[in-house]
């Protein structure tokens, strides 16, 4: 894993490249390039692809699992969750009718898409636009609510039979923003955090210089900032009109692995709709924090599985930088 080999040039994909009179090899490699530009936690890529005949399989690249941050690898499977995502809307793009199937416990793998079809489709649906102009925003958002439509059509994207989309204002929302404050001290207290979270500022993969990134590692590590963190996200959770809460029946892998995929869909339907997405975990990543969350909202037993605003953004930021396929790919 090299700092060296991360780029933005991976976000120009395109969709009229597609090696259509290809092998399925060939033409699942060109899918792999919509798969890396998924959303992940700190943007550490946690992914593996193998391409076999015209199955991929994803599996996990521990190297890259935030060990401190996520002790039971709920983030890790969300953004494992996330690429498989991006792989399936590509795959019904171009007409090869992907399937996605989870193997049994134990192994690598983590899910594995089978492509069916010829290759020869156009689904072009707004989520495959989507996938080259989705970002990020940590910025405050403009308070303004949501439209009607907009939000009808992010609910309807979460449609799915294991993961429930809760959207929360009010009261409940400062609830959120108080147990924000709250984690984001506890977690900058922690040394070991601080040190995690300021490598991978280092290795530039939140899209700073060189430099910015060097010293960002350097104040992170070293410095409780848990006052300022906890002052900023609490004014993000204010400025957003509403908090959306991913939760499953069931804690285990494949749950989470859907949750990504639901996120992602989302995701991609706001960005349609000019709705700027923020996910925020360190609730999720404190486990007494994570009862407060299912606590406050009341989910019937359900896991609280990802954490995300919703709003308006005045900009969006630049693309975060991606390690390109040839580094995530396992050849033969």
């Amino acid at each position: 894993m090299s700092a060296a080999e991360l780029t933005r040039s991976v976000w120009d994909v395109d969709a009229d490249d597609f090696p259509g009179n290809a092998g399925i090899d060939e033409q699942a490699r060109f899918l792999l390039r919509y798969a890396i530009l998924a959303p992940s936690s700190h943007n550490s890529q946690p992914w593996r692809f193998r391409i076999d005949g015209n199955a991929i399989h994803v599996a996990a690249d521990e190297s890259r699992w935030l060990a401190v941050a996520d002790p039971d690898e709920r983030e890790l499977f969300v953004s494992l969750g996330c690429a498989v995502e991006n792989l399936v809307v590509a795959a019904e793009r171009f007409g090869l009718d992907p399937m996605v199937t989870y193997p049994e416990k134990g192994g690598e793998r983590v899910a594995t898409v089978t492509l069916g079809g010829n290759g020869d489709g156009d689904d072009a649906s707004p989520l495959f636009d989507e996938l080259t102009a989705r970002r990020t925003s940590h910025d405050p958002f403009d308070g303004e609510s949501l439209d009607v439509t907009a939000r009808e059509r992010i609910v309807a994207a979460a449609d799915a039979d294991a993961v429930a989309l809760s959207l929360v204002a009010g009261e409940t929302k400062r609830a959120v923003g108080e147990l924000q404050a709250k984690a984001d001290r506890l977690q900058m207290e922690d040394p070991a955090y601080r040190k995690e979270l300021g490598r991978w500022i280092g290795l530039g993969v939140l899209g700073h210089s060189w430099l910015a990134a060097r010293v960002g590692q350097a104040v992170v590590s070293h410095l409780d900032l848990g006052d300022r963190e906890a002052a900023k996200n609490s004014t993000l959770v204010e400025s957003a009109p509403l908090i959306g809460v991913l939760t499953t029946e069931t804690d285990d892998p494949v749950a989470r692995v859907e949750t990504g995929r639901v996120f992602e869909r989302v995701a991609l339907r706001a960005s349609a709709e000019g709705v700027a997405v923020h996910p925020m975990s360190q609730i999720l990543e404190r486990p007494d924090l994570r009862g407060q969350l299912a606590d406050e909202l009341d989910p019937g037993g359900a896991k609280p599985q990802h954490l995300f605003r919703l709003g308006y953004a005045d900009e969006m930021p630049e693309h975060t930088p991606r390690w390109p396929v040839a580094v995530v790919l396992d050849e033969g």
